[in-house]
């Protein structure tokens, strides 16, 4: 009830009211939209800062507790003599079958020191690696299971077979002593000698068999090699005599116990609703400012000649049907404490009158007003708490068209997922009136094909253009595999990165302003896909040359040389695995994209010679492990504690490494609608980073090649950069460049300036 009253407190008091009216009460503080799903990079955080945190309670046991020498032998005779009681000490007659066998020794020795931490952890490293849900119940069973142990360590500490007094066993490893094991000297130095009971070889060793036995993501020969692991395990921990038999039993016993404790963790985890945000996700949060906070989303331009313009009720209950099937949407931030990360909390009780709004636009209205009304909307805090995104309902364009305006957090989703949650509200249009004039009629597909979305390889922030869809799914999925299947080709492209070094410096870049500038303009995409073909370059590298072509007129404007300056653009390229899940959406939510790096030259040039030249000096970058260095790079990033992963981020997503960010992405190739609406045009918003005043982004959608820039006005005179840009862009796509006739409808309006 406090939390309801608290939002209602926020609300306009008007239902038409202008949304830059309404002063949110943080609207002068730091944005909020600070969170989300526990991804892979966090869990890599969880792994390695569980283990270093057991590690020190291992060593705090073995160091910092006095254990008694008489009480821990007269635990070992007694074990002992249990099993002899019962006929089931094996420890001596194994102990007495190895000894004499040197090899077999040697072999024992190694195993003993070495292949329950390869096993292990390289068992933990595949589930993680191969995003097996299992991966979460493992660890966690994992650290409860050693902890276990270390409890049993402290508490009743017992001295192996091969230290009791009196006894004749021999102590193989400590004679073979295996460089940098437990056999070694300067590791034996942090060894506990009386963890006797219970036996962590065998408890991993079990751990390890169940492990994979709940694992969707390992075949029956992983199954398999886990089965005789422990059965070797057994054996060599027994006949090294360093374990009883009931060790043994003890470590199993260990494991039955943890593996309840991790599924109560993970029920209890579910149950709260909350999880941490995943690295490449939180990354946007680490970067945002007051004054430049990360939002990125899209507006859909909806023709209404045909039919009625959507109401407000009917767009909120059109959204309310297709909310469960976007989760991303119903999750709120739960902003970071200094020594934490962000995390996703579920939100019971999603206010639609909040997130789903309505606003007519001043007069005279038309595409200036909106651009501007989108540029405000762009840095306009979102409520922290609520889930960080807003949908408006936009009117005032003119005769027959509305507007869709929708505005999300970065860290819910990148542009593929912004496409995939405009994807989530729009249908194919319905069958036309057979009754209905043929001039009527919209243009659509009678016959659609079952898969009502693109698959992954048309749906794509892509650096490569329209490259064969199969093969560049194939591709994208390789290079998502890559960190883990081919290290080699990483560390050649975290090489290569280092090489690059920091952006060459250029006039635009400097500190951001709070005010934005947003320009749209919209071309046909045959028409850039025809020039492109012709001059053997790729659709980026088209927009890159556009781009360039505004910035050398941007630059030179400011009063500065532009020739020899180099424009240095972050292009994100997705690294989504190809299909889609059962809602026709592209797998993976999030922020599943890496950044290629590419040089655009500056000074007067042809555009279709600049995009000459970008290609040559991208071929390079593109064939490089580049792309797959640079998504590991975001996840080693996510494995640092949240103070250094802040630092971090902030340091690299920044002019200091690029100085624009240029996004190139297709969406549906098929007519939509929403609410009975056909769909035209779809602009992208894409956000600036710290000291980068310039983003441009490019969606491809039912043959509309449509292009938006974010600029700073402070830093870039928009009119300038908007007219240079369609210059562009018109020299590109004419008949000359693309061998054709130009088609109906015209390539190209007017970039219009938003303040």
């Amino acid at each position: 009830m406090e939390r309801a009253s608290r939002r209602r407190r926020h609300e306009h008091p008007t239902e038409h009211r202008h949304p830059t009216e309404h002063r949110h009460p943080t609207e002068h503080g730091h944005p909020a939209g600070q969170v989300r799903f526990a991804g892979r990079g966090v869990d890599a955080v969880c792994q390695i800062a569980i283990g270093l945190a057991i590690f020190g309670v291992y060593l705090g046991v073995a160091h910092g507790l006095a254990v008694s020498r008489s009480a821990a032998d007269a635990r070992g005779a007694d074990l002992l003599a249990v099993e002899r009681w019962l006929h089931i000490a094996a420890t001596e007659p194994l102990n007495n079958a190895l000894r004499g066998h040197t090899a077999l020794e040697i072999l024992a020795a190694w195993e003993y020191a070495t292949t329950y931490i390869i096993t292990t952890f390289g068992l933990l490293g595949v589930l993680w690696a191969r995003a097996d849900p299992t991966y979460r119940w493992a660890r966690d069973s994992l650290a409860v299971t050693t902890l276990l142990g270390v409890a049993c360590f402290a508490l009743w500490p017992t001295a192996p077979p091969r230290l009791l007094p009196g006894e004749r066993f021999v102590d193989i490893v400590a004679i073979h002593h295996p460089p940098l094991s437990w056999g070694g000297g300067p590791v034996s130095a942090g060894a506990n000698q009386f963890a006797a009971m219970p036996s962590l070889h065998v408890a991993w060793a079990v751990w390890m068999v169940v492990a994979s036995m709940r694992a969707r993501r390992v075949g029956p020969a992983g199954r398999a090699f886990g089965a005789a692991h422990l059965g070797v395990t057994m054996l060599v921990v027994l006949a090294t005599a360093n374990h009883y038999v009931l060790d043994l039993v003890a470590g199993g016993a260990a494991v039955a116990v943890a593996a309840p404790v991790a599924s109560g963790m993970g029920r209890w985890a579910t149950a709260s609703g909350t999880r941490r945000v995943a690295a490449a996700d939180e990354l946007f949060l680490h970067v945002q400012t007051a004054t430049n906070p990360q939002y990125v989303g899209g507006v859909a331009m909806l023709d209404t000649s045909l039919g009625p313009a959507p109401t407000l009720d009917a767009l909120r209950r059109h959204l309310a049907a297709r909310l469960s099937a976007m989760s991303r949407l119903t999750r709120r931030v739960v902003p970071a404490g200094r020594l934490r990360h962000h995390r996703w909390a579920s939100d019971g009780d999603i206010d639609l009158s909040w997130h789903v709004r309505e606003t007519h636009l001043p007069a005279p209205g038309g595409q200036v007003a909106l651009d501007g009304l989108v540029a405000r909307l762009s840095v306009t805090p979102l409520d922290p708490d609520r889930p960080p995104w807003r949908i408006w309902l936009v009117r005032g364009l003119g005769a027959h068209r509305v507007a869709v305006v929708v505005i999300v957090h970065h860290a819910v989703a990148d542009g593929l997922g912004v496409v995939a949650l405009l994807r989530h509200l729009l249908d194919l249009p319905s069958p036309p009136d057979p009754h209905c004039p043929a001039d009527l009629r919209t243009p659509t597909d009678l016959h659609p094909s079952p898969d009502l979305h693109p698959s992954a390889d048309s749906v794509t922030t892509s650096p490569d253009g329209p490259a064969p869809g199969p093969e560049r799914a194939r591709r994208l999925a390789r290079a998502a595999r890559t960190p883990v299947t081919r290290p080699a080709t990483v560390v050649s492209g975290l090489v290569s990165l280092a090489r690059d070094g920091a952006a060459p410096p250029m006039t635009l870049s400097g500190p951001l302003g709070r005010s934005r500038a947003y320009l749209t303009t919209a071309w046909s995409l045959p028409a850039v896909r025809s020039c492109a073909h012709r001059l053997e370059v790729t659709v980026t590298d088209l927009l890159l040359a556009a781009v360039g072509s505004a910035a050398t007129a941007a630059v030179a404007a400011a009063g500065e040389e532009p020739s020899g300056q180099v424009l240095r653009a972050a292009v994100p390229v997705t690294m989504r695995m190809p299909g889609s899940d059962q809602h026709g959406v592209p797998r993976g939510p999030g922020n599943l994209t890496a950044a290629l790096r590419l040089d655009v030259p500056l000074g007067p040039m042809p555009p279709d010679r600049r995009a000459e030249q970008i290609t040559r000096r991208a071929r390079d970058r593109r064939a490089s492990g580049r792309l797959p260095a640079s998504a590991a790079a975001l996840r080693l990033m996510g494995a640092l504690p949240a103070p250094l992963h802040r630092a971090a981020a902030r340091s690299v997503y920044r002019a200091r490494f690029f100085t624009a960010i240029v996004s190139n992405m297709r969406g549906a190739p098929r007519p939509l609608e929403l609410l009975g609406c056909p769909l035209r045009d779809v602009f992208p918003i894409v956000p600036l980073a710290a000291q980068v005043p310039l983003s441009v982004g490019a969606l491809g959608w039912n043959d509309r090649y449509c292009v938006a820039a974010t600029v700073d006005p402070a830093r870039l005179d928009p009119v300038l950069f908007g007219t240079a840009l369609r210059a562009a862009l018109a020299e590109l796509t004419s008949p000359e460049l693309t061998g054709r006739a130009r088609t109906s409808p015209p390539p190209g309006r007017p970039l219009a300036r938003s303040a």
